[in-house]
């Protein structure tokens, strides 16, 4: 009864809009498709449990802003693959919606779930304006065991969308989610020649994944090699819990991107600006977990990077030097694309720290195991920033590591009782919660207010003034209003 009422409202629709719909149930049916299908046409793929199906969906016409072409579940989440099955997008304006990824998986290493680009890409076959919407991939995974590096979705092309899907079970090595930049055969490695993707990604849910090395984070936006790259990437009101070992949850490695309205609850990492340089992230949500020790909360590396407005919680991992609710980092002297580069001319302001585990921000920080010389940042500001003491920490608000970095600190507060030494950058105020936030009246720095409006307008993005100083709770977001709409 299901298919017969959505076919039958799929040819109300062509009916009155000049649209078909097709029903289809294997790749090599799908094939006959792409080549009849315009823009405003529908493709349903039927109900069932399919092995090893490789989904070219590489349409020979392109859709349209108001009419893309759909491939689609016959009811969302009833579609299920599993074994080596995977789906790929070639095209303008192409919309998947419904699927459902769980299971045995046999991929082979470098071959991703779901891939914003046909399994040979080039600058002319990149996917754009292409969205893949309500889609779920569950226990999908490779273990580690096996060696294999893989994603779950590879974005490729430029003004792609991934939205309210939901990710979980990634056990191998390889970003759930990674943002990738082309390369031309005259690509110089760290420079901003790589075309910018403008990617949405929103309202996604990333729940347990695992890795014991470096490589597990659950987005990463670019790699070193294009760092370069002038990303335009907005990451959004997205849920992250469970991300386990990994020290970046979130993994910048491009300039321009804005991280915000992010909710990361029980995490062993942080949301870290890795590379690149002038990125955003503000009004994120980061809540630790005082049973692992492990949690950040924002770290940043390399130049302009501008981190207001978060709400840093119970944050933790404060005994390893990398870690603490905010942390700036020095570089190393005579980086490579792929170190370190210092945080010079980081912006951190406007941010509330509450029940840190020892220093609530750290300066200078450096990647001592590395065993080379460190650089400091310089010209760092810290404006307008609360901690909250948590009973028992006896640490310090703040920590510099080094005495030639160069910084600004201005009208920062404390509540609670700490144990301040020497140099003290915060004064008390009186504190307002309201729905369990805290905060407090700011005097606003009106430079620093100009900087960041004008910063945000190249995503299209305009923020009322409040909003710059004042973290609301709604921001804060619960695992129902994200992901599919289909799963329990």
């Amino acid at each position: 009864m299901i298919r017969i009422v959505l076919l039958f409202n799929l040819f109300f629709i062509a009916l009155f809009c000049n649209a078909n719909s097709f029903v289809v149930s294997t790749n090599q049916e799908l094939q006959k498709v792409l080549n009849k299908v315009k823009a405003g046409d529908s493709i349903i793929w039927e109900n069932g449990t399919y092995k090893n199906e490789r989904i070219l969906f590489y349409p020979s016409r392109n859709g349209t802003e108001k009419m893309p072409i759909m491939l689609c579940a016959e009811t969302p989440g009833k579609v299920l693959f599993y074994g080596n099955s995977q789906l790929f997008l070639s095209g303008d304006y192409l919309k998947v919606e419904g699927f459902k990824f769980e299971g045995e998986c046999t991929l082979l290493d470098g071959e991703p779930v779901i891939s914003f680009s046909p399994e040979s890409s080039n600058k002319y076959d990149l996917p754009n304006h292409c969205r893949v919407t309500n889609c779920a991939i569950i226990n999908y995974s490779v273990t580690e065991e096996s060696g294999k590096n893989n994603n779950y979705v590879a974005m490729g092309g430029t003004y792609n969308e991934l939205d309210h899907c939901s990710f979980s079970g990634k056990l191998n090595k390889g970003p759930t989610v990674v943002v990738n930049y082309f390369e031309n055969e005259n690509y110089v490695k760290g420079s901003d020649q790589a075309p910018s993707t403008y990617h949405h990604i929103h309202h996604n849910y990333f729940g347990y994944r695992t890795y014991s090395s470096n490589g597990g984070e659950q987005i990463r936006v670019g790699v070193s090699g294009t760092s370069g790259t002038k990303g335009y990437n907005l990451i959004e009101y997205n849920y992250f819990e469970e991300t386990k070992i990994e020290a970046e949850v979130i993994s910048n490695k491009s300039c321009n991107n804005l991280y915000r309205f992010n909710t990361l609850v029980g995490n062993d990492g942080a949301l870290v600006l890795r590379h690149g340089t002038d990125c955003i992230a503000y009004g994120n949500y980061i809540l630790g977990n005082k049973n692992n020790k492990l949690s950040g909360g924002i770290r940043v590396v390399n130049p302009r990077q501008l981190v207001f407005n978060n709400y840093i919680e119970n944050i933790e991992g404060a005994d390893r030097s990398m870690k603490a609710s905010i942390v700036v980092m020095s570089g190393f002297e005579g980086a490579g694309i792929n170190e370190y580069y210092p945080a010079d001319k980081a912006i951190v302001a406007y941010n509330t720290i509450v029940n840190p585990t020892g220093n609530a921000i750290k300066l200078s920080v450096g990647n001592v195991s590395k065993g080379k010389s460190l650089v400091a940042p310089k010209d760092v500001l810290f404006i307008g920033n609360l901690v909250i003491n948590a009973p028992g920490n006896n640490e310090a608000p703040f920590k510099n590591y080094d005495d030639e970095a160069t910084f600004k600190m201005t009208n920062n507060f404390i509540n609670g009782s700490f144990n301040i030494q020497g140099f003290n950058p915060f004064s008390d105020k009186d504190l307002i919660n309201e729905n369990g936030i805290y905060s407090m009246s700011r005097t606003f720095d009106s430079a620093l207010k100009i900087k960041i409006i004008n910063r945000l307008k190249s995503f299209n993005v305009d923020i009322d003034e409040k909003d710059i100083s004042i973290f609301k709770p709604e921001w804060i977001l619960t695992k129902k209003s994200i992901g599919v709409s289909w799963l329990d």
